[in-house]
């Protein structure tokens, strides 16, 4: 039996949940220094749902397959699993935040804000009770647009960490190689709509 739906999201809930609690006796919940690597590890540990919701409908469009199609009928669990996983690194931050100060600087801070407000929009417009409140255009805006800050973010994140930490190049990788995914499927789509749309054309006669 093949597992999808929500039954899908709760085991990847359920791993996600099991890593972080791994996690746990390593942190020092006495400094912000100390609970650092823990909220490190709790992105880390929400990362890959985020890689397979991201990817979805290009794998699906540059390698239509079974595993594929389930890919991207799954893909809204994923997207959720990984909003799941936030909602711990967002726990350890505020009880950091809330217990040593916030050392963040203005930048950093700005783009968890922007980073947060995408993914709260989009977990609640991902269910029919939020998502009747926009158009499906404006919907598929929203979930696009924050998609994309998301990845962006995270991207340079780790690239941030790479310059210190060469321990982040395998997230790192991960990142680029789900934009060039994501480009390429663009691509294979716009060939495809040119070459439909040149098919498409009458032939005219010369006299």
């Amino acid at each position: 039996m093949v597992i999808k739906s929500w039954s899908l999201f709760w085991v990847l809930a359920l791993v996600t949940s099991a890593a972080n609690l791994l996690g746990l006796p390593a942190a020092d919940f006495h400094s912000f220094r100390g609970m650092a690597p823990l909220i490190v590890r709790s992105v880390q540990d929400a990362i890959p749902w985020f890689l397979v919701a991201f990817t979805a409908s290009s794998f699906a469009v540059l390698w239509p397959s079974v595993l594929t199609r389930w890919l991207l009928a799954n893909r809204r669990y994923f997207g959720l699993a990984f909003a799941f996983g936030m909602a711990w690194h967002l726990g350890f931050v505020a009880y950091s935040i809330w217990s040593f100060g916030n050392p963040l600087s203005a930048r950093s801070l700005a783009f968890d804000v922007a980073g947060l407000v995408f993914l709260m929009l989009m977990t609640l417009t991902s269910f029919r009770w939020g998502a009747r409140h926009l158009s499906p255009a404006n919907w598929r805006r929203l979930h696009k647009t924050g998609v994309y800050v998301i990845w962006l973010l995270a991207t340079e994140l780790y690239f941030h960490k790479l310059t210190t930490d060469r321990s982040h190049a395998a997230v790192f990788g991960a990142l680029i190689a789900a934009g060039g995914l994501r480009f390429a499927a663009a691509a294979r789509q716009r060939l495809s709509s040119r070459n439909q749309n040149a098919a498409r054309r009458p032939v005219i006669l010369g006299p």
